[in-house]
């Protein structure tokens, strides 16, 4: 498994992501996607519903469009 710090780094070199939602903080996932949305590459959190609405909800304004939910068992 990356680290946080990994995976902003591949976002940063201009690659999109899909990683385990239940896998990373609430704030380790708002760090993932701000740096999505900085460089404009789409993340995808799958397993989201190991998430609050409310911790989606500022995962999504962190990431300004970049970020996918999967809900799918």
């Amino acid at each position: 498994m990356k680290t946080t710090n990994q995976l902003i780094d591949i976002i940063r070199a201009g690659g999109g992501i899909r990683i385990d939602a239940s896998t990373k903080t609430t704030d380790q996932l708002v760090d993932i996607a701000r740096a999505a949305s900085n460089k404009m590459v789409h993340l995808t959190l799958a397993n989201a519903n190991a998430k609050t609405t409310d911790q989606l909800i500022q995962i999504a304004r962190a990431g300004k469009g970049c970020v996918v939910f999967d809900f799918v068992k």
